[in-house]
């Protein structure tokens, strides 16, 4: 069934009768019940359709390769492509999804549709809703949050509403996020500068007393420290001069 056909009889008035729709990865678009999305593995799959910017709004679709596997994550804005970073570089989280249902429901006579930002799945397994919260407020409109605890409920899912990582985090995280791919041979190379941050000291002492030169060895720890090998203080500036140790 395609997403513009939904039979208006299995739609309630609000809080009731939500239904759901998702893509499998090439597959057709489908539509079911809360209940019958436990179990789906949603967050390995893309969006409904393409997303559009918010209207009245400018917008930017990013297309996000993941670092840990072969999946693209479609964001429909900026403030869901930082939240996609940070979820990246968390190894809490095994997988995660931009908008990969829409769910649907009748309020006042008028069909309301909603695609909460994340769908994730954490390392132990559970799975999560992850919903921005509305800039300058502390919660969802209440309509919403009473439409994604039950739907979550019936799904089997946790919610959790958050703000996308700004301030230094989110430009830290940014800047690492260039760096979250391998490049060539680094086995030798990492030995070394991890033998180096056995103790902790700032970036470019350490790459010195590593003995890589300076550029090569500062690539080499950006992504170190995405990959977790080195650690440092996040809520502090990612500048060369930052302290980073061994993990």
């Amino acid at each position: 069934m395609s997403a513009a056909k939904v039979p208006g009889d299995l739609l309630g008035d609000a809080g009731q009768g939500v239904v759901a729709l998702y893509r499998e990865p090439y597959g057709p678009v489908h539509l079911c019940s809360a209940a019958e999305l436990r179990g789906v593995a949603l967050e390995e799959f893309g969006p409904v359709s393409e997303p559009v910017p918010y209207r009245g709004r400018k917008g930017i679709i990013t297309y996000w390769p993941v670092a840990t596997r072969e999946q693209t994550v479609v964001c429909g804005s900026l403030r869901q492509w930082r939240l996609a970073v940070e979820l990246d570089f968390e190894p809490g989280w095994a997988a995660f999804s931009a908008g990969p249902v829409e769910l649907r429901w009748r309020a006042g006579g008028r069909l309301r549709r909603w695609r909460p930002d994340f769908l994730a799945r954490t390392a132990g397994g559970v799975r999560e809703v992850l919903v921005l919260k509305p800039p300058g407020q502390e919660s969802l409109p209440s309509v919403r949050l009473q439409v994604i605890d039950e739907v979550a409920r019936a799904a089997g899912w946790r919610v959790r509403q958050v703000r996308e990582p700004a301030g230094v985090r989110g430009r830290n995280l940014g800047w690492l996020a260039g760096y979250r791919f391998p490049e060539g041979d680094e086995d030798g190379q990492g030995r070394a500068l991890l033998e180096a941050f056995r103790e902790p000291m700032g970036l470019r002492a350490g790459v010195a007393a590593s003995g890589l030169d300076e550029l090569t060895g500062l690539d080499l720890a950006y992504r170190m420290l995405w990959q977790r090998r080195l650690l440092f203080d996040i809520a502090r500036p990612l500048l060369p001069d930052a302290v980073a140790w061994t993990a």
